[in-house]
């Protein structure tokens, strides 16, 4: 083995070295460098779950009582009320009697053409409405036969027509609608009176065609709600308790006692109709308020109702 072969030996070891050497010094520097840089920051925490808004029961139209009857609509689409199949007469007196409860009821100033109207029709028609009148006793008197039981008959019924008309959350509709008739009234100068109540009759039954319509939506939509939050939530809701506590009593109904038909309470007075003996509800609505106490559903942080149970 010759010098050279040893001289070239050492050289290649030495590289080898020297290559060694700086592959440790570009890793230490490299862990230096780590050393020296910031960490990445956490990965955001989940977002909270989401709870679900849960909205107030739906509210009765017109301060309406939460429970009540509506008057069906039949086979023919009719709505039977106490005004469904009564004879020329009877709509005469009916229309009558509606405007009667309107003077009485209506009492805002803006009102004041309704009793002025209705004093004149009255007065200056009293004798062909007597005749209506008679001849409405008379069917009674051959239905029931003369005497009390004829009587009674049609206070009875001309009770749930004056109730009917008085019913408290159609009033501002009522009104409104007794005004205009009111206002064609006074404007002509004269009129034929049974034609008047007649071409008249339905322009009443409106307001509470309309009001029986829209407390037939709020029973859809309370009945919705009732099935998806009644369980949890209902007994922060007046609406749902009045629900349970009044499947198993016979709901009242327009034609009953109005004060029983409003989720506000009512201070009643009644007049006795001289022609029929029946009396007259005479029930101050206050046409500004238009809505009713009602408990928010409450959720506490953790999604539960917090509303305390009674």
């Amino acid at each position: 083995m010759n010098d050279s072969f040893i001289e070239e030996g050492l050289r290649a070891m030495s590289r080898g070295l020297n290559i060694t050497i700086r592959m440790a010094a570009t890793a230490a520097g490299l862990a230096a460098l780590g050393a020296c840089t910031t960490p990445p920051p956490p990965p955001p925490p989940p977002p909270p779950p989401v709870v679900e808004a849960v909205p107030i029961r739906p509210l009765p139209p017109g301060q309406a009582s939460y429970v009540m009857d509506i008057p069906p609509v039949n086979s023919l689409g009719l709505r039977e009320t106490v005004n469904l199949g009564i004879s020329d007469d009877e709509k005469v007196w009916h229309f009558r009697s509606a405007w009667n409860v309107a003077a009485l009821n209506c009492l805002d100033p803006q009102y004041q053409p309704i009793l002025d109207a209705y004093s004149s029709y009255i007065k200056d028609y009293a004798r062909p409405l007597k005749q209506v009148n008679d001849r409405i006793d008379a069917a009674y008197g051959k239905e029931y036969g003369k005497g009390r039981s004829a009587i009674q008959a049609r206070e009875s019924q001309m009770t749930m027509v004056y109730n009917y008309f008085a019913l408290p959350p159609a009033r501002a509709d009522f009104c409104r609608t007794a005004l205009g008739i009111s206002q064609q009234y006074l404007a002509s100068e004269k009129v034929d009176p049974l034609a008047f109540g007649l071409a008249n009759f339905a322009a009443f039954e409106g307001p509470f065609e309309r009001f029986f319509q829209a407390y037939e939506q709020y029973e859809r939509e309370s009945s919705a709600w009732d099935a998806r939050y009644g369980e949890r939530y209902g007994a922060s809701q007046p609406g749902y308790v009045a629900v349970m506590r009044a499947r198993a009593q016979r709901l009242p109904g327009p034609g009953a006692d109005p004060s029983m038909l409003s989720a506000v309470p009512l201070q009643e007075a009644k007049v006795v109709d001289p022609e029929t003996g029946a009396k007259i509800p005479v029930v101050p609505v206050d046409e500004t308020r238009s809505s009713v106490p009602v408990i928010q559903p409450i959720l506490n942080d953790a999604g539960e109702d917090d509303t305390p149970q009674n």
